[in-house]
């Protein structure tokens, strides 16, 4: 069975169990794996949300419930630890997640991590929390101190964010990925072929591709671009579009 069948399939058995007790949620999903899910869950007893903590949170989780049950409570689904060290240190992502992994917790049970100078914040299930918060001592060399704030004291996550206007000859992807990157053609045909593309979390290997209005385009070594809006024509038959650039 392929993966995607197999998360598929743990879909559906949270879908029924939340239909017989009211509500039931999965581990922490990758982008790709939420937008698999919404796009393949039927089910008419059953809703469906994706919970991350915060707005364009990356990694959620899918909360099945039963709409005769009622509301189900976000504090018993995520748990937000906070991580400082001292001000002349830092705690970049990559370390603060090695640091878990080193405690040998399983990347699907932590949410995003937010890194800002000399704290982080992330979100976990809350049967780990108190794990974490006890067992985590250093990132890295850095000492740190760990302790469980409330979901609305999450901070707001930073992104280098700038907006462009440019022409495109067509909406295919390698050349909107020329627009927002600002590459030769041949260049984004290298990055399609070499699976590094990636279109709304779902790889792609086709130059020619079509994409419209919302779809992000990741590129791994270069960040991610969202294409905002597809305008009228130029006076020499271009499109006009607004990307939005998110960095890496």
């Amino acid at each position: 069975m392929e993966e995607r069948d197999m998360l598929l399939a743990h879909m559906k058995d949270l879908a029924d169990r939340a239909a017989r007790a009211g509500c039931a949620a999965s581990r922490f999903l990758t982008p790709a794996q939420a937008q698999s899910i919404a796009e393949y869950f039927k089910y008419k007893r059953v809703a469906l949300s994706f919970e991350g903590g915060f707005d364009e949170a990356e990694r959620t989780r899918a909360v099945f419930i039963n709409s005769d049950w009622g509301e189900y409570n976000r504090a018993e689904l995520l748990t937000v630890l906070k991580i400082v060290c001292r001000p002349q240190d830092s705690l970049p992502h990559r370390d603060v997640l090695g640091a878990l992994m080193a405690l040998g917790i399983e990347r699907d049970v932590v949410g995003d991590i937010l890194c800002e100078n000399h704290a982080a914040a992330l979100v976990c299930l809350p049967e780990l929390g108190g794990y974490i918060a006890e067992n985590l001592t250093k990132v890295g060399r850095v000492g740190v101190a760990v302790s469980e704030i409330k979901l609305h004291e999450l901070p707001a996550k930073q992104e280098n964010l700038t907006v462009k206007t440019d022409t495109v000859a067509s909406l295919r992807l390698d050349t909107v990925l020329c627009a927002a990157f600002d590459l030769p053609r041949g260049k984004a045909s290298e990055l399609i072929a070499a699976g590094r593309v990636s279109i709304s979390h779902q790889p792609c290997l086709q130059p020619s591709k079509e994409i419209g209005e919302g779809a992000l385009l990741s590129v791994r070594g270069l960040g991610r671009a969202k294409l905002l809006e597809v305008g009228g024509m130029s006076k020499k038959g271009r499109l006009f579009v607004r990307i939005r650039l998110y960095g890496q």
